[in-house]
């Protein structure tokens, strides 16, 4: 799978390729770009973990590294009777873990657009945050699996601490009385994420947010806001301070929400913060490419206040491990 990025990697295509894989009798996907490989389910190569969940079958030996492997099917809690003999693991990657799951097949690789990805209906999401979006390919409905959500289910350790503040950052009193008025938009297509930011930020005083759960959305008001504010005489940045993005998004992914941004909108001074589970060296300077002013990797959401600090009031960040694009 060496190309396996490509898509994603070409910057503001609003393309990407989805694996389709089976369990059950049921279709699943998941972006090609979190997927490392597949390999056969070996039992021999698995070593039980005392007191572990019921869908962690134990940990994998692959290449002289283990890694958790996780049952799909037992954890979704679907039919048994329906199993494949030959299961296979997916190995994925992404919010720096490496973790196997097993599937009953792997079915085929489908080229399309973030605008094909539908947001699920909010009555289905008020009763599971297991899968993002749907896709009909070929009359068939694909269901996206929001793989990083379970498992934070799995190992809630995993995200404990993530909304911890440093008191350097909050120790800027005038900082803290400036915050209330700065309007953010929020981009992210994952619940369990997007209600952690909306956490995070608030809790240090940023509480005028706009979140939506797909890039179009977002982009559509951002826009709109734009419109408002020259029919004002003003600029966008009087109404909307900063935005903080996913990659992967229904309608609209977040490198193609940030270039429009800089292109379409023709906005060079609105700050835009990139927060994907799929940072690496290559998306770093696919992030740079779009105007992206920075990124953090998922789950490190307690970095973005002194990320948004130092975009907005020019404050200089502690953080020491993040990247501002130029």
């Amino acid at each position: 799978m060496a190309d396996k990025k490509e898509i994603l990697l070409e910057s503001g295509t609003n393309e990407l390729e989805i694996a389709e894989f089976i369990l059950g009798k049921q279709s699943f996907g998941i972006n090609v770009a979190k997927i490392r490989e597949f390999v056969p389910y070996d039992t021999k190569s698995v070593t039980k973990v005392p007191n572990s969940p019921p869908s962690m079958v134990g940990v994998l030996l692959l290449r002289g590294r283990t890694i958790p492997l996780i049952n799909l099917s037992i954890h979704l809690g679907l039919n048994s009777e329906d199993r494949s003999d030959k299961p296979v693991v997916l190995v994925t990657e992404f919010n720096t873990l490496v973790n196997g799951f097993i599937i009953d097949a792997i079915n085929q690789i489908h080229r399309l657009s973030w605008s094909d990805i539908k947001s699920l209906n909010p009555v289905l999401q008020q009763h599971t945050t297991r899968f993002t979006g749907t896709v009909n390919v070929k009359d068939k409905e694909i269901l996206i699996m929001d793989l990083e959500y379970i498992v934070s289910e799995i190992f809630p350790e995993k995200m404990r601490g993530l909304t911890h503040l440093s008191t350097k950052t909050l120790s800027d009193e005038e900082i803290e009385q400036r915050r209330p008025a700065r309007q953010i938009v929020i981009a992210e297509d994952s619940n369990m994420i997007r209600n952690m930011i909306i956490k995070t930020i608030k809790s240090a005083g940023y509480t005028n947010i706009q979140s939506f759960d797909n890039g179009g959305s977002a982009y559509d008001y951002v826009k709109q806001t734009k419109e408002k504010a020259e029919q004002q005489g003003q600029k966008l940045t009087d109404y909307v301070s900063l935005t903080v993005s996913d990659i992967e998004m229904p309608r609209m992914d977040g490198l193609t929400f940030c270039r429009n941004i800089r292109e379409e909108l023709r906005e060079a001074s609105l700050p835009v913060i990139i927060f994907s589970s799929l940072i690496n060296e290559q998306m770093i300077v696919k992030c740079r490419s779009v105007g992206a002013n920075a990124h953090v990797t998922k789950p490190q959401i307690a970095m973005l206040v002194d990320l948004m600090d130092g975009l907005i009031f020019g404050k200089e960040s502690s953080q020491n491990d993040f990247t501002i694009a130029k």
